[in-house]
């Protein structure tokens, strides 16, 4: 029998090529931060990588895969850049879950390989200050639902046993009340050797302070970490004693999944939830909710920030709306308004934006693209998007289990069950 060396050859060197295109294909949606399209090839190439597999696990909350693939990459490359950047992305999601010394470890893992990594040595003060504090812990009585109702699009909540209302705000990479409602509750302040910058860039002193315990219902969380700003700090200026404060993503992501509709019913659910990866359309980068939504047919990622009272799209939105820009626009000075004050921006302004989010038909009417980059973020994303438009749906849910957004449908039918 003969076999053809050459006909072999080329076979082997043709499947060594597709697999550097395929490697070459995950390396750039990986760098450029496309977590649904690196989530859509690992799909297609099911293990191909134990790094980008963690870095998709992390951004869909399965943290301990995540733990599972990096460690392999670290045993095998512990100084490589791909360990690096695992424990860039477990020091995030340790973060996001309020695991603050879980959190330094991995910082300082970094900073071990590269001594030098600016956003490392940016963040390690704030995260060393936060790690003097238990891990933040959940734990309920009786069903492991929680139902309440809405003050004015607040959540009622107990901190430290007394009584408190909140926004909710998935744009807060940590809950932030005021000073004097840190003082309400009791809560001692630290100062922070470090400054952070809110999202227009304006510097913010940091200064921090622990509830030893938070309610929602009968779902108490222990060990809550806030940001405490300024007595004069935006949003709080003028709102009441008892709701100078936002609940940031590391308490909504302990409340499983959470659920309002328009009349103020709110539920939090702690059931677990089988999540189908393929279909969840919201995942992390870093401390940053991220949702996919629907503009002419195609799907994109932007920011979900229930924060935000209005929407901002961003200069990568440009892009894809040239006809709409065209056909329909002006130019004008838009206020973007975050705890560092508000700031103006050059914007073009189209009369209506229609986005298909969270399986629902959405409008931004009118609809503000601002011209300039708001940090790091908005180089890879299309905009921020606020209550304006979960305020269209009657009923909207937030499953962090299983990943997903929906507004209205599933999540309506849901609570009519419960």
């Amino acid at each position: 029998m003969r076999f053809n060396v050459i006909g072999l050859s080329l076979l082997v060197f043709s499947l060594t090529l597709s697999a550097l295109d395929d490697e070459s294909e995950l390396k750039k949606q990986s760098d450029t931060h496309q977590m649904f399209l690196l989530r859509n090839a690992l799909n297609e190439h099911p293990r191909s990588s134990d790094f980008y597999a963690g870095e998709v696990a992390c951004a869909f909350n399965d943290t301990p895969t995540c733990e599972e693939d990096f460690k392999k990459v670290l045993a095998a490359e512990p100084k490589s850049t791909a360990a690096k950047q695992g424990h860039h992305t477990l020091a995030y999601a340790a973060m996001r879950e309020g695991r603050y010394g879980r959190s330094l470890h991995e910082m300082d893992a970094l900073l071990a390989i590269d001594p030098n990594d600016s956003d490392a040595k940016d963040t390690r003060p704030f995260i060393e200050a936060l790690s003097q504090f238990p891990d933040q812990a959940v734990q309920w009585t009786g069903p492991n639902k929680a139902t309440v109702q809405m003050d004015d699009g607040r959540l009622p909540l107990l901190i430290n046993g007394k009584k408190a209302s909140y926004f909710i705000d998935t744009g807060a990479n940590l809950s932030t009340l005021s000073e004097s409602d840190a003082l309400l509750f009791g809560m001692e302040i630290y100062e922070v050797k470090s400054t952070g910058a809110d999202i227009n860039g304006n510097r913010v002193l940091f200064r921090i302070a622990l509830a030893k315990s938070l309610a929602v219902g009968r779902i108490e969380l222990s060990n809550v970490a806030f940001l405490v700003a300024a007595k004069d700090a935006q949003p709080f200026v003028d709102m009441g004693p008892g709701q100078r404060g936002l609940v940031g993503l590391p308490v909504l992501l302990a409340l499983g999944s959470v659920t309002w509709n328009r009349e103020g019913a709110f539920e939090a659910d702690l059931s677990p939830s089988r999540g189908n990866l393929s279909v969840a359309n919201i995942c992390f980068d870093d401390l940053n909710l991220i949702t996919e939504a629907r503009f002419e047919g195609h799907a994109y990622p932007f920011v979900l920030d229930t924060g935000a009272v209005t929407s901002d799209l961003w200069p990568k939105f440009t892009g894809i709306a040239r006809d709409l820009i065209r056909k329909s626009s002006t130019h004008e000075s838009h206020t973007v308004t975050g705890v560092g004050g508000g700031q103006k921006f050059e914007s073009t302004s189209i009369t209506k934006v229609a986005l298909e989010l969270g399986g629902k038909a959405v409008v931004l009417q009118p609809a503000h693209i601002v011209e300039t980059r708001q940090g790091t973020t908005s180089k890879w994303f299309y905009g921020n998007l606020g209550v304006d438009l979960l305020r269209q749906a009657e009923t909207v849910t937030i499953n962090f289990r299983a990943m997903t957004l929906q507004l209205d449908k599933s999540a309506r039918q849901r609570m009519h069950r419960e």
